[in-house]
């Protein structure tokens, strides 16, 4: 008899977990060892090996650890476990963070079919990485943009003064701050926002974030 994949899930909504071990259920070649409401609880019993599941289904949104560090910690001790993100929402940052540099193997809206997570955990289980449609698409959205905004190049100084910016200082503190005059501050916030686009501190901010343009400050 094959051996049955064991899968430990993670959410602290009691009602999401319930339905998952209830879809899950059905599966013959799937067994649930255990459900915790807290990635502490997991991670505990991981360590003193009372649990050891091939693969995770983890709530991203929770209160005491979220999905996004409690896959950090899983990836660097217990690698060989895989990994799906479950989510209300679509964060492409979020998803490319999990993804790319985290190493999770899956992320799936909470919105699909009993069928699509099934076929999800089975690509998974086969080595594949597996994004459900709306993370997909999120995600080709976010790497369109991303090809879209490569010619955004701020300089060193263009990018002190969108973080002094972002701080809520003025032209005149950004002047004494950085020891220049108020002009040559005006002057460099037109470049910022006609290199971004923007024209608005708002979309500013939103641009920062989402293409990391003060990472390498």
């Amino acid at each position: 008899m094959e051996k049955k994949y064991q899968l430990a899930i993670v959410d602290d909504h009691n009602i999401i977990m319930d339905g998952l071990v209830m879809l899950l259920g059905f599966e013959k070649s799937i067994e649930i060892p255990k459900t915790y409401n807290d990635g502490h609880q997991l991670i505990e019993e991981l360590q003193t090996g009372a649990i050891n599941p091939d693969m995770v289904l983890l709530d991203l949104m929770m209160p005491k650890i979220n999905g996004l560090e409690c896959s950090k910690i899983l990836k660097k001790d217990f690698p060989h476990i895989k990994i799906i993100i479950l989510s209300m929402n679509c964060d492409a940052k979020i998803i490319n963070e999990l993804i790319n540099n985290i190493g999770v193997e899956g992320y799936f809206n909470k919105s699909i079919s009993r069928q699509e997570l099934v076929a999800g955990i089975s690509l998974i289980r086969d080595g594949y990485i597996h994004l459900s449609k709306e993370a997909a698409e999120c995600m080709d959205s976010y790497r369109e943009k991303l090809i879209q905004n490569e010619q955004v190049k701020l300089s060193a100084r263009e990018k002190e003064i969108v973080q002094l910016m972002i701080n809520g200082f003025t032209n005149r503190e950004i002047a004494a701050k950085l020891f220049i005059s108020e002009s040559t501050v005006e002057t460099h916030r037109k470049n910022i926002y006609r290199k971004t686009e923007t024209h608005s501190l708002p979309k500013l901010i939103q641009l920062v974030n989402e293409l990391n343009l003060l990472e390498s400050l």
